[in-house]
């Protein structure tokens, strides 16, 4: 069973600070980096739940799944999500069982080995296309929270004799969702990664939304209590087992910045995983802007335009934080210059062109 997601409309503009105001910002833990995951009996916290393994109810904390993503055949690590199980329990829960793989026709299906096969920048992604027949009853009707930042789980209202396991995770404010759309979960901060997932997955976006690079959801599964309090938090657990009502403001604020800008995701330590991204879309931009690119060229160059200026920023920063740490005479500024250049001059050739 397959279907179709209903294109969606117009990009959303989004916001940027300057980078020589955040510089003094990166003593602390970046965008996706936080407390590492307890690995040993010692640093274990005690167990806040029953297994994670057992559905969540009422009286019991929200569950938390994860994606493991790949890229062009690379891992780019986790996304983990909090599911509202508390607001959207059908549509949490059936997309728990489908992280953990569900028992159906005689086999197993999960997300795993599944695309994401559609991605519009700034925007949102689509992925989940199983081929299977699902016997999950059909998701919630209606929902009061609005589609308002980037990192939310959202799918198509369902019907009451029908699952359709696709969803989209927006990667920024998608206003016109509101009202068509039912939201069940957000993305939670990413432990121990140099740079977010969603930034690769990202990159790989096009104006047609079609990836062009394959992008697989390699793995999944739901965390353990243990990790659960580390995402989330015992104090956002223990309010969630009293069931203690919760604004949209405060549950969308409590996960902090999980996603945004690549500028803002630059920090000291990833400076060679930005390089690697920015080189990888700066070359397809040149190849793609030599294309002819038809009757929908205007369209297309606006779009080009939109991401050449987000790389260059991040450039700029990359450059600046690479001679602040070893000075102007090092791989990284230089290649960051180099980098800067040839976007500069593919700037100046769409000027000409479109």
């Amino acid at each position: 069973m397959k279907r179709r997601v209903n294109t969606l409309a117009s990009s959303t503009a989004k916001k940027s600070r300057h980078w020589r105001e955040e510089e003094e910002e990166d003593a602390g833990p970046s965008d996706g980096v936080g407390v590492p995951l307890p690995d040993s009996d010692d640093e274990k916290p005690p167990p806040p739940q029953a297994p994670a393994s057992s559905p969540s109810g009422v009286g019991a904390p929200n569950p938390v799944v994860w994606l493991e993503i790949q890229v062009a055949d690379k891992s780019r690590g986790r996304l983990h999500f909090e599911l509202f199980q508390d607001l959207a329990p059908k549509a949490s829960e059936s997309f728990r069982q489908l992280c953990l793989g569900h028992r159906a026709d005689s086999k197993t299906v999960s997300y795993a080995e599944t695309a994401v096969d559609v991605v519009y920048a700034g925007r949102y992604l689509t992925a989940g296309d199983i081929d299977a027949s699902l016997p999950f009853d059909g998701v919630e009707s209606s929902c009061d929270l609005k589609h308002a930042k980037a990192g939310l789980l959202t799918m198509p209202f369902g019907s009451a004799s029908f699952y359709d396991p696709r969803f989209q995770i927006t990667l920024g404010p998608v206003k016109e969702l509101d009202g068509k759309q039912l939201i069940f979960g957000q993305l939670l901060g990413t432990p121990g990664c140099s740079l977010h997932p969603l930034h690769w997955v990202e990159v790989m976006g096009t104006p047609n939304g079609t990836p062009r690079e394959e992008i697989v959801i390699k793995a999944c599964g739901e965390c353990s209590a243990e990790e659960c309090q580390v995402l989330l938090g015992a104090m956002v657990m223990a309010a969630q087992m009293d069931r203690t009502p919760e604004s949209q403001v405060d549950r969308f604020g409590r996960t902090g910045h999980t996603h945004g800008e690549l500028e803002d995701a630059v920090t000291h330590e990833n400076l060679t995983h930005v390089l690697e991204l920015t080189e990888d879309l700066l070359g397809h931009l040149e190849w793609a802007c030599k294309k002819n690119m038809g009757s929908e060229r205007d369209r297309r160059a606006g779009l080009f335009e939109a991401q050449l200026k987000s790389l260059t920023k991040a450039l700029k920063k990359v450059e600046f934080k690479a001679g602040d740490i070893k000075g102007y005479e090092n791989r990284l500024a230089l290649d960051a210059k180099s980098q800067l250049g040839r976007a500069k001059d593919l700037e100046e050739s769409l000027v000409r062109v479109y």
